[in-house]
């Protein structure tokens, strides 16, 4: 199940990378240790909207709203997907 309150942004040391070449070619690097991801253009979407100011549900309704051809169920799967492959990339934006 989404979370859809929680506020989280990419943890320090990711970063995510855009080279605008073709169709485009996206990547998530980890800059502590070398590890880095070929991520397809949604998948970059979706991370580059965890900011710390958005939450998971109005980050989900931005993925919804940008891709409005492709089947929100589908969307939804795949978003909960990409979550539960990247969840130790993120760290929660804690109230002050």
């Amino acid at each position: 199940m989404l979370e859809i309150d929680r506020v989280l942004q990419l943890k320090e040391g990711f970063i995510l990378y855009k080279l605008e070449v073709g169709g485009g070619m996206f990547w998530l690097f980890n800059i502590e240790n070398g590890d880095s991801f070929k991520l397809n253009e949604i998948s970059y979407y979706i991370l580059s909207l965890f900011d710390g100011n958005r939450s998971m549900g109005e980050i989900h309704k931005c993925v919804l709203d940008n891709y409005p051809d492709i089947d929100p169920n589908i969307i939804r799967k795949d978003f909960k997907e990409l979550m539960d492959k990247t969840r130790n990339i993120f760290k929660e934006r804690r109230c002050e």
